[in-house]
């Protein structure tokens, strides 16, 4: 009979107790994968949001810095407005390469609505530089007027009609996947289409569109080379009065305050509980090794080694805390792909599901952790298991 047999057949011998070892490192096992699929979805979605930002700089109406952040990442559409002459000033500025106007208007829940809780962005083409270049497919002919281009989390075909406002628009392309709720769920156009939404919706909406014909939301900003986008920023704001320069760094510092609230969170729970699950492993084999003990001696006293008694027991801890991690890496993978939406919704931050690279990665370091967890929570027990005398462990263990 080898070591692994035997110790498999010893923890048969006790299930109920093997079971709650294993759900104890299981648990660890799935908040440490959790954690590390929820922190690399995070990092990658700030990451493709503002690449696909596509600006060095954006500028908005002063008071509404944090509606455009919360739009830009994750957040429930959100709209603000100024004159177009803002426009006019911007490319004006000192070390403005290039810059581009858009509009914001969100979508009501009303018939005139093919989709809800969508925010459509009219954008100039002969200017743009931040949309069409994240096309699916690339269009071949400019945007024409009454066409839109959609995230891909609305579930329409090209070339199908849909309203907005009682206007009806031709889907002309997609964008890919970002994970961010202002791509996924937009409607993009360009702004001739979207001034004759808003003089359209007056009669043909339940609700007409109150927006003035110069009004925009935003201008994205491309700087010249040399000139950093702090300076940049401040260049903008002392120009223009009653604007909000955001560079990248804003956006990407407000997600990761809000992420480090649940960071912090995830890591500190999971720290508490491996500290508690190695401590109760532990006291566990401790247990086993005082209740084994006659077994042991019997062992010693057939001829087997002190190393034979203590891979014993340290094979025995392997095979719960593998069995622990796979069985937490599979929970922490459901719950993640069940929750994932719910919880970043919560804590308003996006979310782009990891690459299959990394979540191999990161299942095997998991695993690795569990038992790594097991083989030192066992260690101290297996030693004192090992250097029993053989007549006075089977003389304790009458």
């Amino acid at each position: 009979m080898t070591i692994l047999t035997l110790a498999l057949k010893n923890i048969k011998r006790k299930p109920f107790r093997n079971i709650a070892l294993i759900l104890a490192v299981s648990l660890v096992s799935a908040m440490l994968f959790a954690g590390a699929a929820g922190l690399k979805s995070v990092l990658q979605s700030i990451k493709t949001g503002t690449e696909r930002l596509g600006a060095d700089l954006m500028v908005v109406p002063a008071g509404h810095e944090e509606d455009a952040k919360a739009s830009l990442i994750a957040s429930k559409p959100s709209v603000f407005y100024m004159p177009d002459r803002i426009f006019e000033k911007v490319k004006k500025v000192k070390g403005v390469k290039r810059a581009s106007p858009q509009l914001f208007i969100k979508s009501e829940q009303y018939e005139c609505c093919s989709f809800v809780d969508t925010l459509l962005v009219a954008f100039d083409p002969e200017t743009d530089f931040t949309v069409l270049p994240w096309l699916e497919e690339k269009l071949d002919r400019p945007l024409g007027k009454d066409e839109v281009l959609l995230g891909r989390s609305i579930p329409v075909a090209k070339g199908e009609v849909i309203a907005f406002y009682g206007k009806p628009l031709t889907v002309a392309g997609f964008f890919a996947q970002t994970g961010l709720k202002q791509i996924d769920n937009g409607a993009y156009m360009t702004l001739e289409t979207a001034r004759e939404m808003i003089h359209e919706s007056k009669k043909n909406a339940r609700k007409a569109l109150d927006i003035d014909d110069n009004a925009i939301s935003s201008v994205l900003v491309q700087l010249e080379e040399g000139l950093s986008t702090e300076r940049a920023a401040v260049f903008v704001e002392y120009e223009i009065s009653g604007v909000k320069a955001l560079t990248a760094q804003d956006v990407i510092s407000s997600v990761k305050s809000q992420f480090n609230v649940l960071v912090k969170t995830i890591f500190g729970i999971g720290a508490a509980l491996w500290f508690v699950t190695i401590v109760l492993i532990g006291a566990v084999f401790s247990m086993i090794v005082n209740e084994r003990q006659r077994e042991m001696g019997l062992l010693r006293s057939m001829g087997a080694k002190k190393s034979s008694v203590f891979s014993l027991i340290i094979i025995e801890a392997v095979i719960i805390s593998f069995l622990g991690g796979i069985i937490g890496i599979a929970a922490g993978l459901g719950v993640l792909s069940s929750l994932k939406e719910s919880i970043m919704s919560a804590f308003k931050l996006p979310y782009i599901w990891p690459g299959n690279i990394f979540i191999v990665a990161a299942a095997v370091l998991t695993l690795v952790v569990s038992v790594v967890t097991g083989i030192t929570a066992a260690l101290y027990p297996a030693f004192r298991g090992s250097r029993m005398e053989p007549y006075d462990a089977i003389r304790k263990g009458e």
